[in-house]
């Protein structure tokens, strides 16, 4: 999403894409300042996102270099056919300064991103991560000492809460334990504990399932503490019970939902890789091998499969992704070990966080885009020609769009009838204000709202054909066409104009001839 800005903030021109993404039109926001057409939200007076924009732009014109602004809220006005007000959204810019020749910022590119659900999906874990911590702060353990001695068993609170028992049907013994250990892991825990107190250590932890009244198993943390004689002999322990049975089931499914997502990135149509936070490359899937002829398993060296002039590009673009911690997409050539050829690839990298919003991993796929390169290339030179046979022909064009009549296309004849108005992005009202008198308005109104052609005949203008300054007599024949949408709607208006001066010339010295043989 770009916008084009003059040094005085005036936005010149917008793709659709930014125009989509910031619900307004392109007739509402060419030649106005950038902050009247997105002031602040009201609603949030300690927000001055337009200050924080402001600030980025004025570095850019000050130091004429690129300014990037990597996250900030700044709210949209919605039109009000949505209700009006304000929707909250969140944004990266990169402010790039475009320089005269004398060094001077002559335009300032402003790229945004809609960085908005990322970041209120960060929002929500975080508040999900904040709920998790005041449930582990409630958690309850059951206090337990074991007399060894005596073999007595004396429980604490939350056995009937957490385990279903009271006391009485637990049972005194140390056999009561025993008996609800589940019978897998009994003689681990056993073997465990006979080991620490052989040892003579002081503290001992184990996990086991544990047989809870309902007939189920709870998966538990049992933390013990032994107490030992003057002569090394344990006489008591003292410890505690935590059901970590949630935990258990949240660790089971990250390694299922991992293996899920490696069989996902080998199952894609494309190439795909992930890497750490820091940068490294951790994982190809099998179709990186395959198209790209690296060793199976290998994720150093990567870069040699790269074309050698877009390798550098690459490079950059990645460290400062990492940098960062924003996603990116960049297109770039892959070498195909089979024949040797590069085709065009884009490659889309996006960070993956945990719920505190730090990265924890990498991923990122390339998609084949040649045949869309070589369409575009083929379109480019397709282009080209229509441009040049538009530069050479006697007719002079002029396409303006909407009601209000910007102008968006014009041909070079253009500027030897009128000069060089900074034609693109301007109202014809605003171009041509001498032609008020005249009724050309009036014209291009109609033209717009009843979708009727007009012409206009031997129009008599001075132009300055060989644009040195000197201005001579000529006439065109104008005419004034409708453009439909898809829809059969008029969009705007072509207007062509084609010289007809011989043709009058010839005929005036006709008439003249003709009166004077009269």
């Amino acid at each position: 999403m770009y916008m084009l800005l003059s040094p005085e903030l005036t936005i010149l021109e917008a793709t659709d894409a930014y125009l989509k993404s910031t619900l307004a039109t392109r007739e509402q926001i060419i030649g106005q300042n950038l902050f009247k057409i997105f002031p602040n939200n009201p609603a949030t007076p300690d927000l001055d996102s337009a200050q924080q924009v402001l600030q980025s732009l004025r570095t850019v014109l000050e130091q004429k270099q690129a300014h990037a602004t990597p996250q900030f809220r700044y709210d949209i006005p919605l039109p009000t056919a949505q209700g009006g007000g304000f929707e909250e959204r969140y944004w990266s810019t990169t402010n790039v300064p475009v320089l005269d020749e004398q060094g001077q910022v002559q335009y300032i590119i402003h790229e945004a991103r809609d960085i908005t659900e990322r970041v209120l999906n960060d929002i929500r874990q975080q508040r999900s991560q904040e709920h998790l911590s005041l449930l582990s702060t409630a958690t309850k353990a059951v206090a337990w000492e074991y007399d060894i001695l005596h073999n007595k068993m004396t429980w604490g609170a939350g056995l009937q809460e957490i385990f279903g028992y009271s006391p009485e049907e637990m049972g005194s013994g140390g056999e009561s334990w025993d008996a609800r250990v589940h019978p897998d892991d009994f003689q681990e825990v056993q073997r465990s504990i006979e080991e620490t107190i052989r040892q003579r250590r002081a503290t001992w932890t184990g996990e086991y399932r544990f047989q809870k009244a309902d007939g189920t198993y709870a998966y538990i943390l049992d933390q013990g503490y032994t107490v030992y004689d003057g002569k090394g002999i344990a006489v008591r322990t003292i410890g505690s019970i935590i059901d970590i049975t949630q935990s258990k089931h949240t660790e089971k499914a990250l390694k299922e939902s991992d293996a899920r997502f490696r069989h996902l990135l080998e199952v894609l149509p494309h190439m795909a890789w992930t890497a750490s936070p820091q940068g490294k490359v951790l994982f190809f899937n099998d179709n990186w091998y395959t198209y790209t002829g690296m060793r199976p398993g290998q994720t150093d060296g990567w870069i040699g499969a790269i074309h050698p002039d877009d390798s550098a590009m690459v490079l950059t673009t990645w460290h400062e992704a990492v940098a960062s911690g924003i996603g990116f997409e960049v297109e770039y050539r892959i070498r195909n070990h089979y024949d040797g050829t590069y085709r065009w690839f884009l490659e889309r990298g996006v960070p993956m966080h945990d719920a505190n919003g730090n990265i924890t991993l990498w991923m990122g796929t390339y998609t084949d885009i040649e045949e869309q390169k070589q369409n575009q290339e083929n379109s480019s030179r397709e282009d080209q020609r229509l441009e040049n046979l538009l530069r050479l022909s006697p007719v002079h064009l002029c396409v303006f769009h909407g009601p209000e009549h910007v102008c968006q296309y014009i041909t070079p004849g253009v500027y030897k009838l009128y000069g060089n108005r900074g034609y693109i992005g301007k109202a014809a009202r605003e171009l041509w204000p001498e032609l008020e008198s005249l009724g050309f308005f009036d014209l291009l109104d109609e033209v717009y709202t009843t979708g009727a052609t007009r012409r206009v005949n031997e129009f008599k203008a001075q132009i300055d054909r060989q644009m040195d300054g000197k201005r001579v007599e000529a006439y065109f024949n104008f005419k004034y066409q409708p453009m439909l949408d898809s829809e059969n709607q008029v969009e705007g208006i072509l207007v062509s104009a084609i010289e007809v001066t011989n043709l009058v010339v010839a005929r005036q010295k006709a008439e003249a001839i003709a009166k004077g043989i009269s």
